[in-house]
């Protein structure tokens, strides 16, 4: 059975440049984009900040299917894949912006990355999906109401609307941290960002833990201890949890045989790659093709 290409939705240049609001009903009213279905699994090159309102109902986010609620916050990075499910009494606050008005600073983050950071990364310190405080909602949807003003600006007002953006963010990222109790302790080392931006560059190529820790000039132990402190996972569950999201997107979203997804990640032998497969995702690759319901 052939498989759709996974949509890839860029930036659109009759958006204003930094950032768009979008409510959730008017986005369903509107006439369907010709690059991608909003109820099928796409991969975004901005990211997006969705405030759930009213209603109940699920939102997929790399292949997991979350319950949403009024109060829900979700927050897709670049280069991820997500989708809205249809048929389903939901309405949201939708704010889509650019990479690059992400500063790190606005993560309460300290590392030597230049540019932007990836999704890899900060799913670490934002996590994807939150269920904030009534009050922390109220105040997220004033703020981004607000901003939803400013989203046709002239040139005087652009620096204010990049100010109100970068306080959505900031009070969004900070209310989601807020609200995840398991990331309130950690100890998360420069070290270990710079670990996660160099894996998404490298994975497809090496899984060695060991590598990893000379371009870092650390040993492998240290490595080890950083990435437990900071998330309670070893640097080789860290590498193949990313290499097995990625063979996951490329086996539902191409033609591609399971072998020569095996050999794009690195893969020479077809049986390891398949042994892979089932020990981190519970099933053969030809299994989970199957069973996609996308």
């Amino acid at each position: 059975m052939d498989k759709p290409s996974l949509a890839n939705v860029e930036w659109s240049p009759t958006v204003n440049s930094r950032f768009e609001v979008v409510r959730l009903q008017k986005l369903h009213n509107r006439e369907p984009p010709d690059d991608h279905d909003p109820s099928q699994p796409h991969r975004l090159h901005f990211h997006a900040l969705i405030l759930f309102t009213h209603g109940q109902g699920t939102h997929g986010v790399d292949f997991i299917e979350y319950p949403v609620k009024a109060g829900t916050l979700v927050h897709v990075c670049a280069n991820q894949t997500h989708h809205f499910c249809p048929a389903q009494a939901l309405d949201a606050f939708m704010v889509v912006f650019l990479p690059t008005a992400l500063p790190t600073n606005l993560l309460g983050l300290s590392t030597s990355i230049s540019g932007s950071l990836s999704w890899s990364t900060i799913q670490y310190v934002w996590p994807s999906v939150t269920s904030l405080l009534p009050d922390q909602a109220q105040i997220l949807q004033q703020h981004i109401e607000l901003l939803e003003k400013y989203q046709i600006t002239n040139s005087k007002q652009q620096a204010a609307a990049q100010y109100l953006l970068w306080s959505v963010i900031a009070f969004a990222s900070q209310s989601a941290v807020e609200s995840g109790k398991y990331h309130q302790s950690r100890v998360i080392e420069p070290r270990f960002l710079e670990f996660v931006e160099l894996l998404e560059q490298s994975f497809e190529s090496c899984r060695n833990v060991k590598w990893y820790a000379e371009q870092l000039n650390c040993s492998a132990k240290t490595l080890y201890r950083i990435c437990m402190a900071a998330v309670g996972k070893s640097p080789k569950v860290i590498t193949n949890e990313r290499v097995a999201v990625e063979a996951q997107r490329r086996l539902l979203f191409s033609n591609t045989t399971v072998k020569e997804v095996g050999i794009s990640l690195g893969f020479e032998e077809t049986t390891n790659f398949v042994k892979f497969f089932r020990r981190l995702v519970g099933q053969n690759p030809d299994e989970f093709r199957m069973g996609a319901k996308f």
